[in-house]
């Protein structure tokens, strides 16, 4: 949880995912969701020679283009 929270604020693919899961469900599932991404993408990295690749964890977003603030 609290690296959703952490990923949430500080990495803007995280955030853009977060905000359209919490908009269809709630803010709570979205972070277990979140939070449960960022612990199988972390299980992937240490049990075999992958780096971490956002495009594999949010294939959904990985079309659209990012905002610019």
């Amino acid at each position: 949880m609290e690296a959703a929270n952490f990923a949430r604020r500080y990495d803007e693919q995280c955030r853009r995912w977060y905000d359209r899961k919490a908009a269809k469900t709630s803010k709570v599932i979205a972070t277990k969701a979140l939070g449960c991404k960022l612990a199988k993408a972390a299980w992937h990295v240490m049990a075999g020679p992958c780096d971490y690749d956002e495009k594999r964890l949010f294939p959904e977003l990985a079309n659209q283009p990012m905002k610019t603030s």
